[in-house]
């Protein structure tokens, strides 16, 4: 846990941009979340994203596009129907839960 680096809200809509870019229409919308999106609040330093696509069985034919923006594709992750993609080697800096 560290102190809220006001950083983490800009590192989030860069992200966003580069995300939304990479699914085009298929994005709803899309949204920061966890302890990184509330202001003040002591978080883990990794910025968590939730897109809401409009078919979630779409998701993988995006693996290439979200590896060349520095995603690893996880699959469902231990989560049943979750799409999870991970960015920073070692140390974690995003993670994108894209849900049914």
């Amino acid at each position: 846990m560290c102190a809220y680096d006001l950083k983490w809200p800009l590192m989030f809509e860069e992200e966003a941009d580069k995300i939304k870019a990479v699914f085009g229409d298929e994005i709803v919308a899309i949204h920061h979340i966890g302890s990184t999106s509330v202001p003040g609040l002591k978080a883990k330093p990794v910025i968590d994203i939730i897109p809401v696509v409009k078919a979630i069985s779409v998701v993988h034919h995006y693996n290439r596009q979200m590896i060349e923006i520095g995603y690893e594709p996880m699959g469902e992750y231990g989560i049943l129907g979750r799409r999870f993609f991970r960015k920073g080697k070692g140390k974690r800096s995003h993670h994108v839960h894209i849900l049914k």
